[in-house]
């Protein structure tokens, strides 16, 4: 039974073959290894070979053979299957048996599971891997000289060469320095010569240089390692080309440059004020200006934005509200500014005890929104100053505009028309002379001139349609008087039924045949400046005052017109030259009359001044082009929607964005809601749109495809209400900001957060496995080692008369070993705790430490005649377990290397450095070769055998983790046959309280 528990803990089993009668035999502990139980699997060299892997089987078939044929033994390494299906890996060993006449009578074996030790080495073996394929580069170098040459390069791994160009062979033996260039950071290399000297970690990023010459932007990562004794005898670098983080980085600042986008910092705990260069810049301060709270205020123009700003400040502070604000400050320099202002609190434990955010300089387009509003305001003022009634109506017959006098004179009022289909209010002019030259205009863009008759209002108007980009503009007058009077005047005699088929204005009868021209009523001349002229003179008299260009033109198209009998109507429209220089605008129609072989002997028309409806649609088209350059002058998008849901108008950004996706740029009248967006994005959209007719003004951020480009943009979209002269909501006014390169750059940090939080939870499931580690230890692995020495004990004192001196020393060997294993295990466990006990800092003297440790050993001290020599020591702020467990060791390790032939001496002292305290702990024991000084820090690292002395090998391993966990340090000096000293630091401080 004891065999079987020390098989058992030792993971191998033992078998036997009879080669007379061919039977197996098999220990339990080798069926309990494979996963059986005793007499569970049928024991034969068939079953033997099956349970091998199969790879395996041919091999261990012939090593038994040779064995049975040669008699030498064989020792190999084979996988054998587990009842569960598990592969095994197990050390196999066997040997002849013979009996007394020399005669072989069977076949003996040990099978032993080494499955952990070659999986050990596999992982081994791919950290080796990890190292030389990894995609950064690695570079180990001496750690001296730290001036020049500097270190030399004594490994680089395969990472290296692919980011340099630079073989192994061309990097061995050189400073790492060959790498720099002419356009390297002298200032980051000062900062790493510094860290070196120092002995401490650095991270830098600097330009290098490739074998090619082709510069790359490098981050180094350095750490010096250092040996056992604490000294430090190279640096580890892990670097990597950053070339196009860099390049993002300088993209960034150059958006935020163009952008004129600033940041600012409140520290309200500490009560200062940062501002970034661009802010200086935009609030044109002196570079080493240093702001604070109160004056950042006082800076904002007249009482309302200071007042605004300070409110939004205490808002962001007291209650954690952000703002997001367009103020007009005035700078250092007394230069008015509008600028964008956003800002967010940072709460800890429910207090503000931070505030940050932007500053943007926006003056040009605010401005810009400013003067847009005023030539808004001055197009409104002329078209509702005007006399004749006006609207405008997009291509889809929308009206969009609709001024007072069209209201008087057709009694429609401009809420229940703007917005909504002509045709629908006005249904019974379908068959209307205005529905066919409204839609000839429309279709031909030129403009038309006619009269139509309204018979709900039992009025005749003259209108005036011209074609726009988007639509038409018609203007219309009141006609009725004069119409009526023309009838009434045709009815009496021809020339006035004649008459009725021109406009009324100044009429005039023109006798082609004796070139007179009759003017009854009004007299054009008299109203131009000019004296009435006879009948005989008026053709001379126009001739001399019209336009040299424009007469010339006039004849030869009204000789054409005379020339057709098809034609019965002429009009044009000229400059008339008035007395005072200038030139107006004369409009002319007439109708012709001719003689029954379609010769022309007469017109009939009218002439009116259009110069001041030239002047105001002139006008309205300068205004409609300043506003066209003004938002196409960006390349973000700019639109405008209707309460309908239909696009009033477009700039070229937004228009090229739609063609892009479409195939065709939209149009005004154009359904907002697209066709080629997803019904999930039209969804949203419509959402976003009946959100702004609401009356809400809102940002948010949309991320799209660019049908152009093919990349994805991403766009910070503002919609806010569009209200009419009555405070109704008439639309939304639509802006889109391109932050394409600014969201680059927070995806690669959130990808850089992402690899930082899978590489925490790898450290969090490499340490939740060290605490299975630590229980199965500390619980599972005593048991067996306590019955193996229980039952020990017991057999020798049941039969130790039965036993013989040479089995007594077995038995002893036996006990003293499980005792031994024992320990180890209560030492690993002590060593898997360090650092993760979490005891509580306090005020610990050095002094009464010692003092208890002298207690403690007091007998054995006696024993030894030894002595305890304690200088002036410290107090310290740190666990006080700890601290007790490393002078308790180190003391304890003096007294057992103590010589025997003299008395031990420890003396311990304390110099004490900047952040710490630097202990030694002196002995005048038997000492340490120098090349072992590594050694004695590694667990289970013994210089000497248990005969000699004692021990696990653990204890100084424990001491340097102890230490090393508090944020110190340890090293040893020592000769041979002269003592040791083990120097330690300790921070004054605990770092973790």
């Amino acid at each position: 039974m004891l065999l079987n528990e020390a098989e058992q803990l030792l993971h191998f089993g033992t078998w036997a073959y009879n080669v007379h009668d061919q039977t197996l035999v098999w220990s339990d502990s080798l069926y309990q290894l494979l996963g059986y139980t005793p007499g569970e699997l049928a024991l034969s060299l068939e079953n033997l070979l099956n349970i091998t892997h199969p790879d395996d089987r041919a091999s261990y078939s012939a090593q038994i053979q040779a064995t049975l044929q040669n008699g030498a033994p064989y020792n190999t390494l084979r996988r054998l299957i587990h009842k569960n299906g598990s592969i095994i890996y197990v050390q196999s060993n066997g040997k002849l048996q013979y009996n007394e006449a020399g005669e072989v009578v069977g076949v003996i074996g040990v099978v032993q599971d080494i499955t952990q030790q070659v999986k050990e080495k596999e992982r081994l073996q791919l950290l080796e891997s990890v190292v030389v394929n990894t995609n950064d580069a690695i570079i180990i170098t001496e750690a001296t000289p730290i001036d020049a040459p500097g270190p030399k390069i004594i490994y680089v791994n395969d990472a290296f060469t692919e980011m340099t160009g630079y073989t192994a062979q061309e990097a061995l033996g050189k400073s790492p320095r060959f790498l720099q260039g002419p356009e390297t950071d002298k200032e980051a290399l000062q900062q790493l010569k510094t860290a070196l000297q120092n002995w401490q970690p650095c991270a830098i990023t600097v330009l290098n240089y490739k074998k090619d010459g082709q510069p790359f932007w490098c981050n180094m990562q350095i750490k010096p390692i250092a040996n056992a004794d604490g000294w430090y005898t190279h640096w580890i670098a892990v670097e990597r080309d950053v070339t196009e983080q860099q390049k993002l980085r300088t993209l960034l600042d150059e958006s935020n440059e163009l952008a004129q986008i600033g940041s600012f910092e409140v520290d309200v705990v500490h009560n200062k004020v940062y501002w970034s260069p661009i802010t200086k810049k935009i609030r044109e301060v002196p570079p080493d200006y240093e702001p604070d709270l109160q004056t950042g205020i006082s800076y904002f123009n007249g009482e309302k934005n200071q007042s605004v700003i300070a409110q939004r400040v205490h808002n962001c502070i007291e209650k954690g509200i952000p703002w997001d604000e367009e103020l007009e400050i005035i700078t250092y320099k007394g230069n008015p500014k509008w600028v964008r202002t956003i800002g967010r609190g940072e709460f800890q434990h429910g207090r503000c005890v931070r505030v940050y955010g932007s500053f943007q300089d926006i003056d040009k387009r605010k401005r810009t929104e400013i003067e847009l509003l005023k030539l808004y305001e001055e197009r409104n003022t002329i078209l509702e100053s005007i006399g004749d009634g006006f609207f405008a109506v997009n291509a889809a017959w929308e009206v969009l505009y609709w001024n007072y006098m069209a209201e008087q004179l057709l009694q429609v009022p401009k809420h229940s028309i703007i917005g909504k289909n002509l045709w629908d209010v006005f249904g019974a002019f379908k068959d209307s002379p205005s529905w066919q030259y409204y839609h000839l205009a429309l279709e031909t863009h030129q403009s038309q001139h006619f009269e139509d008759f309204h018979p709900a209002l039992d009025k005749w108007f003259d209108i005036s349609v011209y074609p726009t980009a988007n639509g038409l503009s018609v203007y219309f007058r009141d006609i009725t008087t004069p119409k009526i009077a023309q009838e009434a005047l045709i009815l009496s005699n021809e020339r006035y039924d004649l008459l009725a088929k021109a406009t009324h204005d100044c009429i005039w009868d023109w006798d082609l045949q004796k070139n007179t021209v009759i003017r009854p009523g009004k007299i054009l001349e008299q109203l131009l400046g000019y004296p009435p002229n006879p009948p005989e003179t008026v053709d001379a008299f126009w001739a001399a005052h019209v336009h040299p260009e424009d007469w010339h033109r006039m004849g030869v198209e009204r000789n054409a017109i005379y020339q057709n009998p098809a034609l019965n109507f002429w009009e044009d429209e000229y400059r008339f030259l008035l007395p005072n220089g200038k030139y107006a605008i004369i409009y002319d129609r007439g109708y012709i009359i001719r003689d029954k072989t379609g010769k022309a002997i007469r017109i009939i028309g009218a002439s009116r001044d259009v110069t001041r409806e030239k002047e105001q649609t002139n006008e309205i088209k300068r205004i409609q082009q300043n506003l066209d350059a003004l938002i196409n002058a960006t390349n973000d998008f700019i639109w405008s929607v209707d309460a309908n849901m239909k696009l009033i108008t477009a700039n070229n950004a937004y228009s090229r964005f739609i063609e892009g996706m479409e195939g065709l740029a939209p149009r005004e009248g154009d359904a907002i809601i697209r066709p080629s967006f997803s019904d999930a994005m039209n969804s949203k959209w419509e959402k976003y749109y009946h959100r702004a007719l609401m009356g809400e003004t809102f940002s948010f951020e949309e991320s799209m495809l660019h049908p152009i480009t093919g990349k994805t943009i991403h766009q910070i979209i503002t919609l806010a209400p569009i209200e009419n002269a009555q405070g109704e909501i008439s639309g939304i006014a639509c802006y889109a900001k391109d932050i394409s390169d600014i969201k680059k750059a927070g995806i690669q940090l959130a990808l850089l957060n992402e690899d930082l939080k899978k590489q925490t939870a790898a450290l969090a499931t490499s340490n939740a496995e060290l605490e299975q580690f630590a229980y199965v230890a500390s619980h599972d692995l005593q048991e067996p080692l306590r019955m193996v020495t229980s039952f020990l004990t017991q057999l020798e004192k049941k039969y130790a008369k039965q036993l013989d001196e040479q089995a007594k020393i077995y038995i002893h060997f036996a006990v003293d070993g499980a005792k031994r294993m024992r320990q180890i295990i209560l030492d690993l466990l002590e060593y898997s705790r360090v650092g993760r006990m979490e005891e509580k800092a306090e005020v610990i003297s050095i002094a009464a430490v010692i003092d208890e440790i002298k207690s403690l050993y007091k007998q054995q001290i006696e024993e030894k005649q030894g002595v305890i020599i304690a200088g002036n020591l410290p107090q310290l702020f740190q666990p006080k377990a700890p601290i007790r467990q490393v002078f308790l060791n180190l003391i304890q390790n003096a007294l057992k290397y103590s010589k025997i032939t003299e008395p031990p001496v420890i003396q311990i002292h304390a110099v004490e450095a900047d952040n710490c305290w630097q202990f030694s702990v002196q002995d005048n024991g038997i000492g340490i070769e120098a090349d072992y000084f590594d050694q004695i820090f590694v667990i289970f690292q013994r210089l000497h055998t248990r005969d000699e002395y004692g021990g696990s090998g653990m204890g100084l391993a424990i001491t340097k983790k102890i230490i090393e966990n508090l944020g110190g340090a340890i090293w040893v000096t020592s000769q041979p046959e002269e003592g040791s000293t083990f120097y330690f630091t300790i921070p004054k401080t605990a770092t973790r309280l």
